[in-house]
């Protein structure tokens, strides 16, 4: 028995000697290299960056902020340090450097894309639209404040399909909703959901879908002048969905109807 567990005692021992090793081969965790020159910090800075190593560059763009405190690329580095946490998909992290930038270097000429980065980062945190929406509502919010401020940005663009994301995240949720009730025959709370995607989110294919389901509960009500329209906006939506089929059907039996025929 001695020998036995003389024998696992020595194995553990290789096994922990092993572990050592190859953790030392490795390098261990990273840590901020000692440079005192400024280019030489941001050439490492930049090269783990491009190399998409997002953790270790943000080490060294950190750094360089303490470091060299008041170099005239500080915006640069700080625009970098936000960038490298976005790419590590650390969008809290991301969203608090980005805001740092717009209140500390008012000058930088990556304010824009900061504005609209932090609304981006806000946007990428949002939940599935069966959730709760307050994070899309607050990226909406950044991204619309984007617009208003810089409407001649580069950006802007990529800022309006961000938009429109949200807003087809938000119009699913108010949509689901509507059906919900609709489902349970709350014709008057149906519509009033179903109402608020079409005023909110136009352009959404929920809004199309929605303005069938309006057609529907006007016509039960014998709103048949107030149902042609809804029906006539669906079939119009640029969008295809399953429910254009009927709303173009009911559409020219009201139509028929009224003529008389």
């Amino acid at each position: 028995m001695r020998l036995r567990g003389k024998r696992t005692s020595a194995r553990t021992l290789t096994v922990l000697i092993l572990a050592a090793v190859a953790l030392s081969s490795c390098g261990g965790p990273y840590s901020a290299r000692n440079v005192n020159v400024p280019d030489e910090k941001l050439r490492i800075a930049d090269d783990l960056y491009s190399r998409k190593k997002f953790t270790q560059a943000g080490m060294e763009y950190k750094d360089f902020l303490a470091v060299f405190a008041g170099d005239e690329r500080s915006d640069f580095a700080q625009f970098r340090l936000a960038e490298s946490y976005r790419g590590a998909r650390e969008y809290a992290l991301a969203s608090v450097e980005y805001r740092i930038l717009i209140a500390d270097y008012g000058y930088s000429e990556y304010i824009d894309d900061a504005f609209f980065l932090e609304g981006l980062c806000a946007f990428e945190m949002t939940q599935r639209a069966e959730r709760d929406q307050s994070q899309s509502h607050d990226a909406l919010a950044r991204i619309e404040r984007f617009l208003d401020i810089f409407p001649n940005s580069p950006r802007r663009e990529e800022a309006l399909k961000v938009r429109g994301e949200i807003h087809d995240m938000l119009g699913k949720k108010s949509y689901q909703s509507a059906k919900l009730y609709f489902k349970r025959k709350h014709y008057g709370a149906a519509e009033i959901y179903f109402r608020k995607v079409v005023t909110e989110y136009p352009d959404t294919e929920w809004a199309g879908r929605s303005w069938y389901y309006i057609g529907y509960i006007k016509q039960s009500n014998d709103e048949n002048d107030l149902a042609a329209d809804a029906y006539s906006r669906a079939v119009q939506s640029k969008h295809k969905f399953s429910e254009q089929r009927s709303a173009s059907s009911q559409l020219k039996k009201l139509s028929k109807e009224k003529s008389g025929g």
